[in-house]
């Protein structure tokens, strides 16, 4: 499989740590940013037809197999922004479709995988038995990918597929959860010449996806109880150490036993540890349960 897709990257970037059993009106609107970056995907690597600044599906086979049964409607030339209305309006069991597709190959690949979700370390899930399982994509590809973006923003080398990476992370939320307000600042004086480097890139950054809640009862779900609680969990370590080595030691093995991959990136009073891709913050801590107090630690998203 390409190491340069698209889709694969953008998937890569943004779906890692994500329920794989997603629901809701944030999956909905993850799975329709998904079908855009196959979109724009086809439409960098050039098998989109193009005529004054609109775009056509036309005779390719990729773009035909990709959208010509769920865009009949639309046989013409049109604006980005219309082709991103059309995305924003398909229903959601086509878009979690292709979203299932794409994730079951990037597994059979190896370039991602199933595991426990972080949330089943949490105390209240684990004393009720709930079970979730979450993306995970691979260490060393996920490192890559940002790294490698890094670098084009810094060097200002960006290509048009760059671009849409940044873009569809941007308008996803993910931008600001994958790097670092200090990381972010040195992008901002390059990333603020990007809509001048062709009429493609300043008709981009211009467009918007809005995609509407479903109808009926999905309408009601904004998000499961482990989509409100992703940023923050609670892991019962039965004591209170006397130094934070020994609470983080006991917070890895923890984890880890759970198939999930630490490193730990800081000390200091607030350790930060790398769980999954992702920085968390580690605080001693104790809940309540009934008439007793539980010692633990307070596992928080890192945000700089």
């Amino acid at each position: 499989m390409s190491k340069n897709l698209l889709t694969d990257r953008y998937v890569i970037l943004s779906f890692n740590g994500e329920e794989a059993a997603g629901h809701g009106s944030e999956q909905n609107r993850k799975d329709h940013f998904l079908v855009a970056a196959r979109f724009l995907e086809l439409l960098t690597d050039g098998k989109l037809e193009e005529k004054n600044g609109e775009y056509a599906l036309g005779k390719n086979m990729e773009a035909a197999e990709s959208f010509g049964s769920i865009f009949k409607d639309k046989s013409g030339y049109y604006p980005l922004q219309s082709w991103m209305d059309a995305i924003a309006g398909l229903p959601g069991k086509v878009c979690s479709d292709i979203r299932q597709k794409k994730l079951e190959a990037l597994i059979d690949a190896g370039t991602m995988d199933v595991i426990p979700s972080l949330l089943e370390s949490d105390c209240d899930y684990r004393m009720n038995g709930i079970k979730e399982n979450a993306y995970r994509s691979d260490f060393n590809r996920y490192r890559s990918e940002k790294v490698l973006l890094k670098n084009a923003v810094l060097k200002n080398i960006l290509t048009d597929a760059d671009v849409c990476l940044i873009w569809l992370l941007c308008r996803d939320g993910k931008w600001d959860e994958i790097f670092l307000p200090e990381e972010r600042k040195e992008f901002e004086e390059v990333l603020k010449e990007v809509p001048a480097k062709n009429a493609f890139i300043r008709s981009l950054t211009a467009c918007r996806i809005e995609v509407a809640p479903e109808k009926g009862l999905s309408r009601f779900l904004s998000g499961s109880e482990a989509g409100k609680r992703q940023n923050t969990i609670f892991i019962e370590t039965e004591t209170m150490f006397p130094n934070g080595e020994e609470c983080i030691s006991a917070v890895k093995s923890i984890l880890e036993s759970n198939g999930h991959i630490c490193e730990l990136k800081s000390t200091g009073s607030i350790p930060v540890m790398e769980i999954d891709n992702i920085l968390y913050t580690l605080t001693p801590d104790a809940k309540r349960v009934r008439v007793m107090n539980i010692h633990g630690v307070r596992v928080s998203r890192y945000h700089g």
